[in-house]
């Protein structure tokens, strides 16, 4: 290890054992000399790495490195680096800054733990009468939108009208969740911006192809324990990989349209089933399922039932959480045996994701 390094890794080191204020995997920041980027791991900032790795480091190159450490994440060291920053179409987090629950979790059981799926949305409605509710859930993608469904804009009742964003969430009985003695911050509720529904959606299509929409919140989200994006496929590796017959998670609180479920945040573990093998089955119905949808789940009682419409179908992959699909629809009686739920692909959407970011 060069002294620079050294160097980097005791400020760092000292910054944490002081308590002085450090920043979040993600959030903004400046750099040593004025320019705005992202709190990012070291490895993931190339102009950081040139000036490690010049063969002789001047005694500015070794400040400018220790000054611009910004945090720590795992026992890593975080830097501010420069021009990360939303620049254009490269706003979608990649692996591994996305993706990650901050302590690990054993899956199994139906309640959620406070800190876990920390990406999960809810979407509140304005009704007739003043009245408001959570009927729709959505997946932080990055600080300023959630990816969701686009029945959830478009399918809703007369009257209704999309009103809030709400992230952070877990009880919703109450204002300040706690478990144990972890306390989580207080939900963030985030006026809209915009929202965009995939123009190929058709609120007359009962096969809901197309069933996706962005929501844009209007001010960027500052990341924490219980509010973090998830990872995109984004890669060809990850857009073509398959995942018929893996097990895969939904996670909400089992609100829909029409229904009122859990207070807590619930998920359920579901197998991806072949487009193949589930689809004769809606195909008896009129519903014809295509490439851009895929199928999870068929086993009695276990659903989408426990998860919000809109909101997402997940796997780990490489210590990491990805979006595979968002729930669509499924059987008029939700869990029944041998008719698993239908998702939107997201893999078949990445460009789409990506040509409406800004």
């Amino acid at each position: 290890m060069t002294g620079a390094m050294k160097l980097l890794v005791v400020a760092v080191l000292a910054l944490v054992e002081l308590s002085v204020s450090a920043l979040e995997l993600g959030q903004d920041c400046v750099n040593p000399v004025g320019q705005a980027g992202k709190c990012v791991l070291f490895r993931e900032c190339q102009a950081l790495i040139d000036i490690y790795n010049k063969p002789v480091n001047t005694p500015d190159d070794t400040q400018f490195l220790t000054e611009s450490r910004c945090g720590v994440f795992e026992r890593k060291t975080l830097v501010c680096c420069a021009g990360v920053k939303n620049i254009g179409k490269t706003s979608l987090p990649e692996s591994p800054n996305c993706g990650i629950q901050l302590s690990d979790r054993v899956i199994g059981g139906q309640p959620t733990k406070i800190d876990e799926f920390p990406w999960t949305a809810l979407i509140e409605y304005e009704k007739p009468n003043g009245r408001f509710g959570f009927h729709c859930g959505g997946t932080i993608i990055n600080e300023r939108y959630i990816l969701t469904a686009a029945h959830c804009i478009s399918s809703i009742p007369r009257g209704w009208k999309v009103h809030r964003i709400r992230l952070g969430e877990w009880d919703l009985s109450s204002s300040n969740d706690q478990e144990d003695d972890f306390y989580s911050d207080a939900p963030i509720d985030l006026d809209i911006e915009k929202i965009i529904v995939h123009t190929g959606y058709n609120t007359q299509d009962k096969s809901h192809h197309n069933d996706i929409a962005l929501i844009r919140f209007n001010r960027e989200i500052h990341y924490s324990a219980t509010v973090r994006p998830i990872c995109l496929p984004l890669s060809s590796s990850m857009r073509n990989r398959k995942h018929a017959g893996m097990a895969s998670f939904a996670a909400g609180w089992g609100k829909t349209e029409s229904a009122s479920a859990s207070q807590k945040k619930l998920k359920v573990e579901l197998n991806v089933v072949d487009l193949k093998d589930c689809a004769p089955t809606y195909q008896r119905s009129g519903i014809s399922l295509d490439s851009t949808q895929m199928c999870a789940g068929g086993v009695r009682l276990k659903d989408t039932c426990s998860g919000d419409s809109g909101g997402p179908l997940m796997r780990q992959t490489s210590g990491a959480w990805y979006l595979i699909g968002v729930v669509s629809f499924g059987p008029q009686k939700c869990g029944t045996a041998g008719v698993p739920g239908v998702y939107t692909n997201v893999a078949e959407y990445v460009d789409w994701i990506r040509d409406n970011v800004y």
